[in-house]
Formats: structure tokens, C-alpha cells, sequence
């Protein structure tokens, strides 16, 4: 029996090592009580207790039979038997304590030392619960040994008076005196503080967030175990979580690429479906307020104006000035487009749950002025007359097309939305479809007064744009009150500064537009030459 312990132990993985070792003390003592019972009836043939007649015809079942071995060894080998079935199910059924936290950290710290983060990684990804939780005092030792320590009346003049949530004081007698609580705060002498635990899970959780070769290989081999680092409220997790997006988004193939090109399927007119096996896509937006919690959009949004600023990848924007012929085959794999794609899933899933907040979808403004700022359709074999020369001109149709799907789903939004509601300042609305009327202007002033975009791709996203207008049909009521909105929203251009050199542009354009479309958006045509004389008469 310890032979085949013994060859099991061998063959046993490095990580399978490491959580025997913190399981010992149970091992050691069933292994104990086993040895002393077989060498009991190997040494001294102790022969098994007769059968109670009580059991009648059970006890041939129960009785061994005599024979050439007597039946103290068979007990024997019996008992050896099931204490290996023991061992393994105490092995597998063993569950990390608030006590031994000190001791895997440490296991782990070793592992992470040597840069064996795969097998670092197996070791504490089953335990990343217990270590959130130790980390913020939440396991139900600390939870009792605090609750004695407070028990009682709070100082009102100390930090903890302040410090103190609703409801985080229930049933601590805040109204006894003190002399009757003092002897109950006593006890909490007698329950361990486990302050050692709770420095060793903080440790080990900011060594996660922090460690840059860590994570490299998360990003690149383990991209779910950044789930579980991130899915915990704990100091540090927010900071972590745009580094990982960030570092995903900037790696085509990566874990992030895949789920969004897997999960381009709308749930309804306004969100999208959100599979289980999209693991961190559903994660963070099956409940947006998690991406909202996180700001998920900043490793994905700063990546993205890094990458278009040159900062990230210098010849980046020479692909982006070549022809887009093939964009249909490369879009899932660019940042840019995939970006835009990660934007309309969060920014969708937040309208559809009543998330109140516009997830800062301003960020497309951004990347519209830094596409249309290196912009340059010169190059050779570019036809300048096609509808998109270059693939930033395609990635600008992308983008306004997006904007423009976050304006339109105010009709497909229930009236009892947050996002329905007109907010009392135009500055800075917290609704999306008013916030994204607002970033659809900036986008049609940034391409109307661009001298770099070419003409035939300036009035095709100014059509494209336009028609959001008319899919607001006139009813007297809320559709015409945002029609309202969304034109004084495009006029404005965001505060663009030479107002006169703008509507002279828009009405270039708006001269170009089809006949039809000119037809159904009277208003806008009509305040715009409002606006074109209140601009020549200043």
C-alpha cells in the first residue's frame, strides 16, 4: 500500500503535489488510524468481531470465509483498500481554509518566482474566491472577530462612524452601554484576528495585478484566469482590467477577437445575444453594470487612440492608407474595427438593461478625428473616385453606422427607459441615444470640414448620417421631439468654431444629397438655412 502511495505520489503533477502538501493534516491522520489497524491484524491476527445474529442471513455477506489466508488479513487488505479510495476522495474533496492561505501564497509566490505561471496558476485559480475574500475581511472568521471587536456603541466623532455603510452595524448593540458590551468585545481575544491570512491574500492579489510577464502569459495562454482576477471587487482589480483588455484588444487571434467575431448575433433590435461560451463578453456584459464597474472601455478606447496616434504600431497607418479591397476578409483582425464592435455590444447591452450612464461611447469622436487627421488617399494605385479609396475611409463608414444604430435605438427602447428620457442640458446628456446624437454631429463636422477626406467619401457618410434623420418619422410626440434633437445635435457639430465655414459646407453637401432623401428632411434643410443666415448676419 505505501509502495503504491508512493508511485502515485511520483506520477502526481507539480500542482497535484502542492495541494496534497495542503491537505496533510487530514492525510497524515487517516493514514495514521490506517497503518495502526493494519499492522494491528498483520502482527497480531486479530480476528474481526462475530456477526450479530440480528442480521440474519446477511452475515455470510458479512462474514469472511476461512481459508489458506485468514480473515484478520483480509480486514487487513480490506483496510488498505479503502484507505487509498479515502485518500483520493479526501484529495480531490478538500477545500482551501482561511488557515492555510499563508501557505498556498507562499507555494504560489515560489512558482510565480521561477516564472512557472502555468502551474502557478492551477494552483490558485480554484482559490481566487477565498483570497478576494480574505483580502476584504469577508470570510466568516474575520467577519466574527471584527463584529466582537465592534460590538457596542461607536465613538460618533471616529473615522469609524464615517467609515461605516447602512446596514453595516445591524445587531451590534449600538444602543447598549458600554459597560454591558465590554465583556461580549473580550471575546473577540478569543476568536483569531487572521491578520497574516488577510496580508497574504492582499499580497498575492496585487502580485497578479501587477506583474507584467504575468500578464503576458494571462493574455496570451489564460485569458479566462483574467476573469476570475477581475470578476472580484478588490483594490486594484479596475486598474487590471484595462490593462488586460487592452493588451487582448492589441493581439488579433487573441480570446477577444474570437468571442467578438463569434458573437455577432443581435438579440432583438436593440442588443446582442450573449452566449455562456463568450465567456468574457457575457461576463462583462450579460451584467453591464460589471464593464460599467471596471470601465471596460478604457483598455479597449486608449488602446485604440494609442494605435492611431502611432504610438503603438508605426506602420499601422500605412495599412490603414492602403486599398480596402479586402477589408471584408481583414476586418476581423483589425483593432479599429473590432473595437468599434466591442463599443456597440457594451454600449447596446447597457441601453437594453437601463444601465443608467452613455458608457462613454464619446470615445468614437476621438478615433473620428485622429481616422480623419492621418487620412491620406494619395497614395499609389488608390482610386480616389471609389466609394471607400483606403480602409480608413472604410473604418469612418464602420463608425458612423455604429453611432448612428446608437441614436435610432431610442424608437426600439421601452418608454419607461432611462435612455428615453430628454435630459435638461444638451452638454453632456447621461442617455445614450442623446449622447450619441451629440457624437454623430462631432463625426459629420469632423468629415464636412476635413480637407484630407475625399469629396465622394464626405457625402457618402453625410448621407449615411442624414438618414438617421428621417427614420425619426414625425408623430407630434416623443420620435419628433428627438427628430429635434438629433438636427439641432448635427448643427451644432460639436461647438465647432467656424460656424460659417460649416453650414457652408453642409449645404455643399446637402445640394449633393439624393432627391428623395432631400424630401423627407424639409426641417433640416429649413434650420440649417436658419442657421446659415444667423452665421452671416454676426
Amino acid at each position: 500500500m505505501l509502495a503504491l502511495l508512493a508511485a502515485i505520489y511520483a506520477v502526481l503533477p507539480e500542482v497535484q503535489r502542492l495541494r496534497l502538501g495542503l491537505a496533510w493534516k487530514s492525510q497524515a491522520l487517516l493514514g495514521i488510524v490506517a497503518v495502526g489497524i493494519i499492522l494491528a491484524l498483520e502482527l497480531y491476527e486479530v480476528r474481526p468481531p462475530v456477526c450479530p445474529s440480528m442480521f440474519g442471513g446477511f452475515c455470510r455477506w458479512l462474514v469472511l470465509p476461512e481459508g489458506e489466508v485468514g480473515a484478520s488479513r483480509k480486514v487487513a487488505f480490506l483496510v488498505a483498500f479503502g484507505w487509498l479510495v479515502l485518500a483520493v476522495v479526501i484529495h480531490n474533496r478538500s477545500r482551501p481554509s482561511l488557515g492555510n492561505v499563508p501557505t498556498f501564497t507562499q507555494l504560489a509566490q515560489e512558482l510565480l518566482d521561477e516564472e512557472q505561471f502555468g502551474d502557478a496558476l492551477k494552483l490558485l485559480e480554484p482559490r481566487m474566491d477565498l483570497l478576494a475574500r480574505a483580502s476584504r475581511r469577508r470570510c466568516w472568521q474575520q467577519r466574527l472577530h471584527d463584529w466582537l471587536e465592534e460590538f457596542g456603541p461607536t465613538d460618533p466623532n471616529s473615522f469609524a462612524t464615517l467609515a461605516h455603510r447602512p446596514g453595516d452595524r445591524r445587531f451590534s448593540a449600538e444602543t447598549w452601554p458600554t459597560w454591558a458590551s465590554g465583556p461580549i468585545r473580550l471575546l473577540a481575544c478569543v476568536v483569531p484576528h487572521c491578520q497574516r491570512s488577510e496580508s497574504a491574500a492582499s499580497d498575492m492579489l496585487q502580485m497578479l495585478f501587477n506583474s507584467s510577464k504575468l500578464l503576458d502569459y494571462v493574455a496570451e495562454r489564460r485569458p479566462y484566469f483574467g476573469l476570475a482576477l477581475i470578476r472580484h471587487q478588490v483594490y486594484g482589480a479596475a486598474d487590471f482590467s484595462e490593462r488586460f483588455l487592452s493588451r487582448l484588444i492589441a493581439s488579433p487571434g487573441s480570446a477577444l477577437y474570437h468571442e467578438l467575431a463569434t458573437n455577432l448575433v443581435t438579440d432583438g433590435p436593440v442588443a446582442y445575444a450573449l452566449p455562456i461560451r463568450n465567456r468574457l463578453l457575457h461576463f462583462l456584459f450579460a451584467d453591464a453594470r460589471h464593464a460599467e464597474q471596471l470601465s471596460a472601455w478604457k483598455g479597449v478606447g486608449g488602446y485604440i487612440e494609442r494605435l492611431l496616434d502611432g504610438e503603438e504600431r508605426p506602420d499601422y497607418w500605412t495599412w490603414l492608407n492602403g486599398d480596402q479591397s479586402w477589408f471584408e476578409d481583414e476586418r476581423y483582425r483589425d483593432p479599429i474595427f473590432m473595437g468599434l464592435v466591442f463599443f456597440d455590444i457594451m454600449v447596446r447591452s447597457a441601453a437594453h438593461q437601463n444601465v443608467l450612464g452613455h458608457m462613454w461611447l464619446y470615445y468614437l469622436r476621438h478615433f473620428a478625428r485622429r481616422l480623419e487627421a492621418g487620412y491620406d488617399s494619395s497614395g499609389e494605385g488608390i482610386d480616389q473616385e471609389a466609394e471607400f479609396p483606403v480602409r480608413a475611409a472604410r473604418l469612418l463608414y464602420e463608425l458612423a453606422q455604429i453611432v448612428k444604430g446608437w441614436v435610432e435605438l431610442f424608437e426600439n427602447l421601452p418608454e419607461d427607459s432611462v435612455h428615453r428620457q430628454f435630459p435638461p442640458r444638451r452638454e453632456s446628456p447621461g442617455s445614450i441615444p442623446h449622447a450619441a446624437a451629440l457624437t454623430l454631429g462631432d463625426v459629420l463636422a469632423t468629415v464636412a470640414l476635413s480637407d484630407r477626406i475625399d469629396r465622394g467619401v464626405a457625402q457618402t457618410l453625410n448621407d449615411v448620417i442624414l438618414r438617421s434623420i428621417r427614420d425619426f418619422h414625425d408623430d407630434g410626440g416623443e420620435l419628433s421631439r428627438m427628430r429635434g434633437w438629433l438636427i439641432q445635435a448635427l448643427l451644432d457639430g460639436g461647438n465647432t468654431a467656424d460656424r460659417r465655414r460649416y453650414y457652408n459646407r453642409l449645404a455643399d453637401l446637402f445640394a449633393d444629397t439624393d432627391h428623395f432623401l432631400r424630401h423627407e428632411i424639409e426641417d433640416y434643410a429649413t434650420e440649417l438655412v436658419n442657421r446659415m443666415n444667423e452665421a452671416g448676419a454676426a
